[in-house]
Parts: structure tokens; C-alpha cells; sequence
């Protein structure tokens, strides 16, 4: 394929890797997984350091590398997004999806501690990827299975959500990462605040209280 040349040296990620992976079958295959697990790496700590649409040649700068090797490790976005999800996944304690023992307060007060623990780990993957969303197949089924992931594990630590298919969705999005977001970063909460604001709201939707 061609554009290596053509593009400009600085363009972001989101719109320059897209050169054929290097598959030349040699004993170099060890240093090119090494490498690139240097460059998801760096993409990586980049974003969370709050760089969320990072060039390809900031990234071969920060992995140590050089710029025509992010080229050739990453067939295109897709492979790289693929990595990254993968390697997130992995940064999120899976939470437990049986319901705990306790009575309402107790079961919120672990749901919602524990969504803050996660939503604040991948908050700055999770703004990145809301740039690209849009054009990319790989982050929009991430997106729906992460989605699926939680309003399970919502049922399954509260089974009053079930009454009614409106309260199940309203819990859902009270508890939900966008909601989160929406807390933290426009109403300007701190996380405890933020925890307590949804854990009052979703007991309130439950039980009136």
C-alpha cells in the first residue's frame, strides 16, 4: 500500500496507520512482537497521560522507535484498536456478576464502589476511543459488549432493577460510564461524590428511598 511518503510526517494515528503489517517469516519475529508490544504500550500511556488522539510519530518517539516501524506493525486501525481493547480489558478487575449478600445499601454500596474503581481507571481510553467511535466497527462492538457487561452485572447485583423493563433501562443509564463522565468531568464531582450521587439515585429509583 502506498502513503508513507505521501502523508504528512506529524498526521494523527486515527489517519496514518494503515501501511501492511511486516510478515517476512525470519528470525526477527520475537524482536517485531517485542516491538510491537512497545508501541501499544506507548499508545497507551500516552492516552492515559492525557494525549487522547496521539501522532504516529509521537508514538515511535515514545516507544523508541522508529517512525516507518509504527507503520509496519499495524495494518490498519482496526489491528491496532483489537490490541488496545485487549490490553484494557486486562487493566479492569472483573467485577463479580453473582449478587452479593446484603440488603439494598449493602449491594449498592459495592456496585457503585466498584464502577468507580474501574470508571475512573479507563476514563481517558474511553474518551480516546469516542474519537474515532464513529468510523471504526472494532470500537463500536467493544463499546456494545462493555455496555452488555455492565447492565448484566447491574441485574445481577440488583434484581429489583427487573420490576419493569423502564426502570432496568433508567438504573442502566444512571449507572453507566456516560453517566459517570457526565458527574464528573461537566458537574464537576469528586468521586465520592459522584459515587454517592448514583448510589442515591439508583436506591431511589428501586426503593422510593
Amino acid at each position: 500500500m502506498s502513503g508513507l511518503h505521501a502523508r504528512p510526517y506529524g498526521e494523527r494515528m486515527s489517519d496514518t496507520l494503515t501501511l501492511a503489517a511486516d510478515t517476512k517469516p525470519d528470525g526477527r519475529f520475537e524482536r517485531g512482537a517485542r516491538t510491537r508490544e512497545r508501541i501499544v504500550s506507548a499508545v497507551l500511556e500516552m492516552i492515559a497521560g492525557g494525549n487522547l488522539d496521539p501522532t504516529s510519530e509521537a508514538v515511535a518517539v515514545h516507544a523508541g522507535v522508529g517512525h516507518r516501524t509504527v507503520f509496519r506493525h499495524f495494518q490498519d486501525m482496526e489491528s491496532l484498536f483489537d490490541e488496545l481493547n485487549a490490553k484494557i480489558r486486562t487493566l479492569v478487575e472483573e467485577a463479580p456478576m453473582a449478587a452479593p449478600q446484603g440488603d439494598l445499601d449493602q449491594r449498592l454500596e459495592i456496585l457503585t464502589g466498584q464502577r468507580a474503581r474501574t470508571f475512573e481507571l479507563i476514563t481517558m481510553y474511553y474518551l480516546s476511543g469516542d474519537i474515532r467511535l464513529h468510523g471504526s466497527p472494532t470500537l463500536q462492538r467493544a463499546r456494545a459488549a462493555f455496555a452488555a457487561q455492565q447492565r448484566a452485572q447491574l441485574l445481577a447485583f440488583l434484581p429489583e432493577a427487573k420490576a419493569a423493563p423502564e426502570i432496568a433501562d433508567a438504573a442502566d443509564l444512571i449507572a453507566s460510564i456516560d453517566g459517570w463522565l457526565r458527574l464528573r468531568r461537566t458537574q464537576g464531582l469528586d468521586v465520592d461524590q459522584a459515587r454517592t450521587t448514583v448510589a442515591r439515585a439508583l436506591k431511589r429509583l428501586l426503593a422510593g428511598g
